[in-house]
């Protein structure tokens, strides 16, 4: 398989991934063959990009450190726990239980596959953006919690924490969230209220463990003091809280949303980076840095020789180095190791 941007999708191109929206309802099949109208609705639908099956990818293997079907019960999950929170058809008994057993089963794909570089790629629509965005957060959360070699208990409770991180959105105007315009004074300060009310909804309303909901709370704070809403720092802060705020802008500033383009993974973790003991706990974003794939397997990418490839496997301390298959040639290049690949270079991801 192989990823391909929605506008370089063409007609008859076969779809290798099922594709459902925020409901959990599919939308797209593996295995079809797209025709124009498909590729229009995909559009439509904000999603940036789709993995398909040609044949000079059919040797490339997408490994996902979370089972599909396991991400798609928790968006539809965390989908119904948002969209009925403020009404009182909610069993509050039931949706905990019911989260409780989709973590569970989320932390032991995490743990099984630890020793696994995290090749995030994420569909998302428009429409169910912040339900996909919560469910990936917690995912990525766990995964750097694992990678920091915390206990099960605290990887538990950081993929927890991402499923709920932006209950508090439920309480804020929907044209305000996705206004694509810079806010109001007033504008801005109501939305910096949401980590507060989600975590004042979910400790008045459930019994999740006391430090997932104070990682809902203190998710927005940087690990200089200067976030908001308490203005915490460093070892104020709860250390799953600064795990949560990394991957939550790790996945804001990939996703396309109105008022921005998706960023590449590459200029993600340059910004991340970047604002290392600023915005960010340094220990974290190590991690991140070692272990996040800035080039994902499947992805097109093109070399300072002109040439295009796809990456087939990338290596741990060699983020910028991965293994290639050459478009045209279908042969293999480890731009790591290759003598004789030493001048090449990755000048352009396709995403």
């Amino acid at each position: 398989m192989r990823y391909i941007p929605t506008n370089h999708l063409k007609k008859n191109m076969v779809l290798g991934q099922d594709i459902y929206d925020a409901t959990g309802m599919m939308l797209l099949s593996t295995h079809t063959i797209l025709s124009e109208e498909n590729i229009s609705y995909l559009a439509f639908l904000g999603v940036k990009g789709v993995y398909i099956d040609d044949a000079c990818s059919k040797t490339i293997e997408i490994k996902t450190l979370v089972r599909p079907e396991i991400e798609n019960t928790a968006v539809q999950a965390v989908h119904d726990m948002f969209t009925s929170a403020l009404g009182e058809q909610l069993d509050v008994s039931e949706e905990e239980r019911r989260i409780q057993r989709i973590v569970e089963e989320t932390v032991k794909d995490v743990l099984k596959n630890e020793q696994v570089m995290c090749n995030l790629i994420e569909l998302k629509t428009y429409d169910g953006y912040t339900y996909f965005h919560s469910v990936h957060v917690g995912i990525l959360a766990g995964i750097i919690a694992a990678k920091m070699h915390l206990g099960e208990d605290e990887i538990h409770d950081v993929i927890m924490a991402g499923f709920l991180h932006d209950m508090g959105k439920i309480f804020i105007d929907a044209d305000l969230i996705n206004a694509p315009r810079r806010l109001t004074e007033d504008e801005r300060v109501s939305m910096m209220e949401h980590p507060r009310r989600g975590y004042e909804f979910l400790t008045h309303r459930f019994h999740f463990p006391s430090r997932v909901n104070r990682a809902v709370l203190e998710h927005h704070e940087w690990y200089n003091g200067m976030g908001y809403p308490e203005h915490k720092r460093e070892n104020q802060l709860l250390n799953l809280a600064r795990i949560l705020k990394a991957a939550d802008v790790y996945d804001a500033m990939t996703s396309k949303r109105p008022y921005h383009q998706p960023y590449l993974p590459s200029e993600v973790m340059e910004y991340i980076m970047g604002r290392s003991g600023m915005e960010f706990d340094p220990r974290v974003v190590e991690v991140m840095a070692r272990e996040l794939c800035i080039y994902p397997v499947g992805c097109e990418i093109e070399l300072s020789n002109g040439k295009r490839a796809i990456v087939k496997e990338n290596h741990k301390g060699y983020v910028l180095r991965p293994t290639i298959q050459l478009l045209d040639t279908e042969n293999l290049i480890d731009l790591r190791a290759d003598r004789e690949a030493r001048n090449l270079t990755i000048v352009k991801l396709m995403m």
